[in-house]
């Protein structure tokens, strides 16, 4: 159970975005992407093993928004839908998307231990305009079981005006990006593709995030 959890929350995590001009992309050389995966990679271990919860949502709100590039993955997530919204319906979901996803990692457990947490970057390799970085992390004791004591990631990552963003996450076989593009789909088909009801839904599930966010602060 605590492993299960502790993959959902990496899910979570690495779905925060940062909006930016994805046009001017390019992919990162190997061995920089290297020193940015494990400086970055170290930096997350230690904002989720801070006690202080409120601290610790402010760090990881700042390196999620500064490390992954939202423009491309929130216009990815939204497909073939992007094209049917007019101005103002793109400015309303750009900003809920935002707060949906910045909602989505405080309503899981984030009181754990981050001691006998461990990765290795195992190689990086350039793939077009993107540079695909393997990372191998092994769970302590208590987040292991029999058949699960480590977990491979593989980050896609780019270079926009001098920073390196990640616009892709994969858990074995899973894409975060098409995960997500799914459940919106989903949604969006449940409302008669009309956008207007979908930012409604979206409107509703994000406040209720949040507001659940809010109450564990008080806890």
């Amino acid at each position: 159970m605590k492993s299960k959890i502790f993959l959902q929350l990496i899910t979570a995590v690495f779905m925060f975005w940062y909006f930016s001009d994805h046009a001017k992309a390019a992919p990162v050389p190997e061995q920089e992407a290297v020193y940015w995966a494990n400086a970055t990679g170290y930096k997350l271990l230690e904002a989720l093993g801070n006690p202080d919860l409120e601290q610790k949502y402010a760090t990881l709100d700042a390196m999620f928004e500064n490390d992954v590039d939202t423009g491309y993955l929130a216009r990815f997530v939204i497909g073939k839908y992007w094209k049917t919204m007019d101005a103002a319906q793109k400015e309303q979901y750009l900003g809920l998307f935002k707060r949906y996803v910045l909602s989505l990692y405080k309503n899981y457990p984030l009181n754990f231990k981050t001691d006998g947490i461990d990765f290795t970057i195992t190689a990086a390799k350039i793939n077009g305009n993107y540079t695909d970085i393997f990372c191998h992390v092994k769970l302590p004791e208590e987040m292991s079981s029999e058949n699960l004591n480590s977990i491979g990631l593989e980050f896609k990552v780019t270079k926009n005006q001098g920073k390196i963003k990640i616009v892709d996450l994969k858990i074995g076989e899973s894409s975060l990006l098409l995960t997500y593009r799914n459940r919106f789909y989903t949604m969006i088909k449940d409302v008669d593709e009309e956008m207007d009801w979908f930012l409604e839904d979206l409107e509703t599930l994000t406040i209720s995030n949040e507001k659940n966010a809010a109450e564990s602060l008080l806890r």
